[in-house]
């Protein structure tokens, strides 16, 4: 009897080791599966907006009339936002599509101060129109690169392996150049050497790219040097391996690498992106895309954290302002703040994982281009003096807060800060605080999730 009860054994147990391999193959599968379908849909509303873009900028051609004008660019710059959000989300090297998404900003920007423009009644100069022109002829091509990649390589599960080559880390350099998604894009980015350069009122023209940056004119250091900076940053125990990939160009030139966590092989671990700057050294951004499945903390807790993360990271008087909720997760905006007054260009925006507190996002590019230690003088007007430029059917909540707020050219406003409401809505009024002047208002939607300002 005794010797049947090993074979047994082991029956059962090879029976239940396939019983949990189908299992988790299955799971695999299905989640690849329902990521595949996130990312066709990302795609096909990527190619919807692109789409809607290049009709629209050839209405622009033809119309004449100010007010339908002003709605043609209004749909212009949604949808390029739109397109931004949807191609962040793909799962391709965005080292490599940087010209792709400058397009797409600058295009939703473009349109945004022209329709400005609209709203003044000045009528478009040749320049314009010829901007226009190129623009609707580069959004026509991406329109139609996009299309035809629908047609020719997203039918099936194509997202589906690219995932798992990556997930397998088979994912090599020829097989890269194969991927026809990403030969698509190149493609698309080669073309766009001749794109015109753009000089207009809005933050993302090319001459606010290539403004003054006090932070980024230090000497240029190696990518060992970089690699280094990424050790020192992430902590050298927490990390396998750091490899590099391609470096970053446009706004900041930055070496980029992916990190590989030590406990990465048994399933714990996520990738994570990093840049530093190809001067100076500075990190300009991080990202852990890892999946947050519980929540454990709560938004008040996740800035305590977000703000010991920058004390120990050295940087100093960053206060908090609004926060954002989303998968699992919680956006941090903070900006620099010198002898009382908040400086709104010094942005650092820190996301926190809502499970233990873990900082998964990190970005101070528009920190490093921008800040610098100001001449603060004192303000030639008064706050109640600028309270009094501020129409009666708003109510004032609270005493002014002084800040220094960018202009779309580059340029800085000293200001008053008004928090007010006006029959249930919340506002932030800027008052000049030299002219009186009210020079912006953005209102606040607030949530469950955080503040959005439009």
């Amino acid at each position: 009897m005794k010797k049947y009860i090993l074979p047994i054994v082991l029956t059962v147990a090879l029976l239940t080791t396939g019983i949990w391999g189908y299992n988790q193959y299955k799971e695999k599968n299905e989640y690849y599966i329902f990521l595949d379908n996130q990312f066709q849909r990302m795609y096909y509303d990527l190619t919807g907006s692109v789409e809607t873009i290049t009709t629209d900028l050839s209405k622009l051609m033809v119309s004449s009339q100010t007010k339908e004008n002003i709605v043609l660019y209004s749909n212009i710059w949604q949808n390029a936002y739109n397109a931004q959000e949807k191609l962040s989300q793909l799962p391709i090297k965005h080292a490599d599509i940087t010209k792709t998404e400058k397009f797409l900003s600058q295009l939703g920007d473009y349109t945004f101060a022209m329709a400005k423009i609209s709203i003044s009644d000045k009528p478009l100069g040749d320049k314009e129109i010829d901007n226009l022109e190129k623009l609707h002829n580069y959004a026509l091509k991406l329109s139609q690169d996009l299309q035809d990649l629908q047609k020719k390589a997203l039918k099936g599960t194509i997202w589906k392996g690219e995932l798992r080559k990556k997930g397998s880390k088979e994912l090599n350099q020829e097989a890269e150049k194969e991927n026809p998604i990403q030969l698509k894009f190149n493609k698309f980015e080669e073309r766009m050497v001749e794109y015109p350069e753009l000089i207009y009122d809005g933050p993302f023209s090319e001459h606010v790219i290539e403004g003054v940056r006090p932070r980024l004119k230090g000497p240029e250091i190696t990518q060992k040097e970089a690699e280094k900076k990424v050790i020192e940053f992430l902590g050298g125990g927490k990390i396998d391996k750091v490899e590099k990939t391609t470096n970053g160009k446009g706004r900041i030139d930055t070496y980029s690498f992916e990190v590989i966590p030590k406990n990465q092989e048994s399933g714990k671990g996520n990738s994570v992106y990093i840049d530093i700057t190809q001067r100076n050294g500075y990190v300009a951004w991080i990202l852990n895309n890892r999946e947050v499945k519980k929540t454990n903390i709560s938004p008040k807790q996740a800035i305590k954290y977000a703000s010991k993360f920058l004390e120990e990271k050295g940087f100093k008087n960053m206060e908090p302002t609004y926060t954002v909720r989303y998968d699992g997760v919680v956006l941090v905006n903070y900006v620099y703040k010198q002898e009382d007054v908040f400086m709104y260009p010094d942005l650092i925006k820190v996301k926190v994982a809502l499970d233990n507190g873990e900082i998964v996002g990190f970005d101070s590019t528009h920190f490093l281009t921008t800040n610098y230690k100001r001449d603060i003088k004192k303000p030639k007007q008064t706050a109640k003096q600028a309270r009094e430029k501020i129409s009666l059917r708003a109510q004032v909540e609270k005493d002014p807060q002084l800040c220094i707020i960018p202009t779309s050219s580059f340029g800085e406003i000293y200001c008053y800060e008004f928090e007010a409401s006006y029959k249930g809505d919340q506002f932030l009024i800027y008052i000049n605080a030299n002219t009186g002047e009210e020079e912006k208002i953005l209102k606040l939607i607030k949530s469950e999730n955080g503040t959005l300002m439009i």
